[in-house]
């Protein structure tokens, strides 16, 4: 039988949130308390929860148990991968956090499989951290979609690709502003229309910047469904067929890289997903649910099984594919 897992949810760990109660000045973040609640706020906009189910895992226990999730991937909440901050504090935390994160699932080791935070505004600094946290036992690493405006297919990040592929480590990625500008600011739409945006253009970039190409052994998650990219990959292919310079570094459309990605479950779409599984197949599916975040899914394996895929699809997506991505089978 398959086991049900959760590739997207986060955590702060407690001694994470310590030392960000004694350092957090370096880090633009600071705690605060209303109404007898905690929240971080961070660059004195962005504000999210500082609950128990957010900083402990065993508090999370009884919301798996109830939702049917055997396994949690967890990843820090994404604004402690601090990609703004200098090389040295962003070391320090990503250090840090990886201890911990490994150290709370090793307490659980049934239930949670712990992921990596890396510097990755010292792109040798962040492969010295990724093979450092693989010896730890994480199992993949979270990133930002850029560093500081920086794309992810620039020269600097290849020591970092080289070692995610040797290492075997799943890259998922995730943005995170806490600080929008213009119409973004808007609404929440830096949430709700950015960090898609971010996902699509990061995507794009790892294809036609030839990441993909030079390390066909990397596998990439895009939380949120993908973010943009199931919509621009018509278009990434036009590209490649009009313009010389999206050939340059790849000898092959961008779609045929599709093999490399996988998508999480978080579109809040039952049509959306099902585009996605006819378009792509059950096999490019992972569940996604922002735990405990109030922007996710509350109940994600539901929106699965609502689906009424094939058994050994639905097998695939609610457990299958993360496990072969997290290299917890043979």
């Amino acid at each position: 039988m398959v086991r049900v897992i959760d590739m997207h949810n986060h955590l702060v760990a407690p001694e994470v949130v310590a030392f960000l109660e004694r350092d957090g000045a370096h880090y633009n973040t600071r705690i605060i308390e209303e109404d007898g609640q905690r929240f971080f706020i961070i660059q004195d906009t962005a504000r999210r929860p500082l609950h128990a189910r957010i900083s402990q895992v065993q508090a999370r226990l009884s919301d798996m148990d109830a939702e049917g999730v055997d396994i949690q991937a967890i990843s820090c909440v994404p604004f402690v991968m601090y990609p703004e901050v200098s090389a040295a504090w962003g070391i320090a935390i990503a250090r840090l956090n990886n201890e911990a994160l490994a150290a709370a699932c090793a307490r659980h080791p049934d239930r949670f499989v712990p992921l990596a935070s890396v510097p990755l505004q010292d792109p040798p600094a962040a492969a010295a951290e990724l093979t450092r946290a693989a010896g730890l036992g994480l199992r993949g690493v979270e990133i930002p979609p850029n560093v500081q405006g920086q794309g992810l297919d620039e020269p600097q990040f290849e020591v970092f690709w080289e070692a995610a592929e040797a290492l075997h480590m799943v890259v998922c990625i995730h943005p995170f502003e806490a600080a929008p500008q213009g119409m973004l600011a808007r609404y929440g739409l830096g949430n709700l229309v950015g960090n898609l945006y971010d996902t699509g253009l990061a995507a794009a970039l790892l294809i036609y910047g030839g990441v993909l190409e030079r390390h066909p052994a990397l596998r990439v998650v895009l939380y949120h469904a993908g973010g943009a990219l199931p919509s621009l990959l018509g278009r990434l292919d036009m590209g490649y067929r009009n313009n010389p310079e999206c050939r340059a570094a790849v000898p092959r459309p961008p779609s045929t890289y599709i093999d490399q990605f996988a998508f999480d479950t978080i579109a809040f779409r039952q049509d959306m997903l099902r585009y996605l599984v006819n378009t792509y197949g059950a096999e490019r599916l992972v569940i996604g649910s922002d735990y405990p975040l109030p922007a996710g899914l509350a109940h994600p394996v539901a929106e699965v099984k609502a689906l009424e895929l094939d058994p050994e699809a639905e097998s695939a997506v609610l457990g299958g594919n993360a496990s072969r991505l997290l290299r917890l089978t043979a």
